[in-house]
């Protein structure tokens, strides 16, 4: 989205865990960001490097930049997503669906509420 693309000065590319991300250690330097009234970003403290993305819910599951990760060759891209947003000065060479903006929020839209049934 417009929001992911200024935080990141470009794509973001990122990997879903479904699962908390667990720090090892310096949990003390990661900065959370409330980006909107649904999702979080955190931020390395020292450095500033961006490290995930999340709705605010107990269970949602984090999107981490693969730039932070030794990605194995042959890795490759599962969706992309705020399409009708992406500027026209990059395109990704893949087969992977494509999902506008407004599908990703329906999206996020449901596992709220899937999520606020379930407590």
């Amino acid at each position: 989205c417009d929001m992911c693309q200024h935080w990141h000065g470009g794509p973001a590319m990122a990997i879903m865990f479904e699962d908390r991300v667990h720090v090892v250690a310096g949990e003390d330097q990661i900065g959370v960001y409330e980006s909107s009234a649904w999702a979080e970003r955190a931020f390395c403290k020292t450095c500033g490097t961006t490290l995930y993305y999340r709705l605010k819910s107990e269970d949602a599951p984090y999107g981490a930049q693969a730039g932070l990760f030794d990605l194995p060759k042959g890795f490759s891209i599962h969706e992309e997503i705020f399409v009708d947003e992406q500027p026209d000065y990059y395109r990704f060479d893949t087969t992977a669906p494509r999902l506008t903006g407004a599908q990703v929020m329906k999206r996020f839209e449901k596992q709220m509420a899937k999520k606020q049934e379930n407590t």
